[in-house]
């Protein structure tokens, strides 16, 4: 495990901790207006945030949008406005496109909340309100399901605070249920050339992000991540005995499609990786019923920061080595 219990912990619960601070700028924001909410960035950066869209569409009215951030800068969405929430993150905070889609947001006098690990950089300064933890996801959460509390949209509020305060715990305790899993896909692909990976609902964030992020930026291993909806209609066509799939599967209303990519792979191919938040049921009791489907993205995330550690261990490749970000200019 890359991380001790308590290190673990600490950087969850640092999130946690923020509840007070959170609910007040949300609270601000409501107060001012929020017409609908924009959630803006880059890569795993954005991908963080696609689960919260999933979220608001299932139990709310109110309109949300998705785009990166040059998109964003470059098309102007009609729908945005200075009743907008927008919704920001950059690990460094010094993402080009992303600070200017946040001044194009100040200019446009939208409630701006940004993420990033620090909290002096061109992003946190754009931003009405910033914060920096070691989750953003736990952040997220707290902003997302405190303003559709507002909204009237989720009475469960308070229930998942007390989940989010027992989490880190038990998170931890399913990453180590993971770790045998992980050593054993590590061992068994550390030399493929190429991955499909497949998600969908709330967990297709994770699979954007294991492909293009893990896989590619961070491992430099060809990757297909498409949702599992959509790989009946061009990506299984490639599929062979030899191709390996990693099939990502919560408890969300989009389990089926899953099930179905299941069904299929395990006809025409040896190489099957399911990873399926339902196998750590045991290791993290207080999440169950609803908060099953809710915790979808933060135990895939979590679970798979498992098999991304062990493959680049083997591998001899660490997560942090780039060949040209943040070394050249692009």
């Amino acid at each position: 495990m890359e991380k001790t219990r308590e290190e673990y912990t600490k950087s969850i619960n640092e999130g946690v901790a923020q509840r007070e601070a959170v609910e007040k700028a949300v609270a601000e924001i409501y107060k001012k207006g929020c017409k609908n909410v924009f959630l803006v960035g880059c890569g795993g950066s954005l991908a963080v945030m696609s689960p919260m869209r999933y979220f608001i569409e299932k139990y709310s009215e109110l309109p949300v949008y998705e785009f990166n951030s040059n998109e964003f800068v470059h098309m102007k969405p009609r729908q945005f406005c200075s009743e907008s929430m927008f919704i920001t993150s950059s690990y460094t905070g010094t993402t080009p496109e992303t600070v200017a889609a946040a001044q194009y947001a100040k200019e446009t006098g939208a409630h701006i909340i940004a993420f990033t690990g620090n909290l002096e950089s061109p992003l946190a300064q754009t931003a009405d309100y910033s914060f920096s933890c070691g989750s953003k996801l736990i952040i997220m959460y707290q902003i997302i399901f405190y303003m559709l509390r507002l909204h009237g949209d989720f009475d469960q509020y308070e229930e998942m605070q007390d989940i989010l305060s027992k989490i880190a715990d038990e998170m931890y305790d399913a990453k180590l249920a993971a770790e045998d899993k992980a050593k054993e896909f590590a061992k068994t692909y550390k030399d493929e050339k190429f991955f499909f990976v497949t998600g969908s609902g709330a967990g297709y964030g994770e699979c954007y992000t294991y492909g293009n992020c893990i896989l590619e930026e961070m491992q430099w291993i060809y990757a297909h991540p498409v949702h599992a909806g959509e790989f009946f209609h061009g990506a299984f066509e490639m599929l062979t005995e030899e191709s390996p799939i990693i099939v990502l599967q919560g408890e969300d209303a989009t389990r089926p499609l899953s099930d179905r990519v299941l069904s299929f792979a395990k006809r025409y191919t040896k190489k099957i990786i399911h990873v399926d938040t339902a196998e750590y049921a045991d290791q993290m009791p207080s999440v169950k019923g609803i908060f099953r489907e809710v915790f979808t993205p933060f135990m895939l995330t979590e679970i798979l920061a498992v098999y991304s550690y062990e493959l680049s261990v083997i591998r001899n490749h660490p997560l942090k080595t780039r060949r040209y970000m943040f070394k050249v200019e692009y």
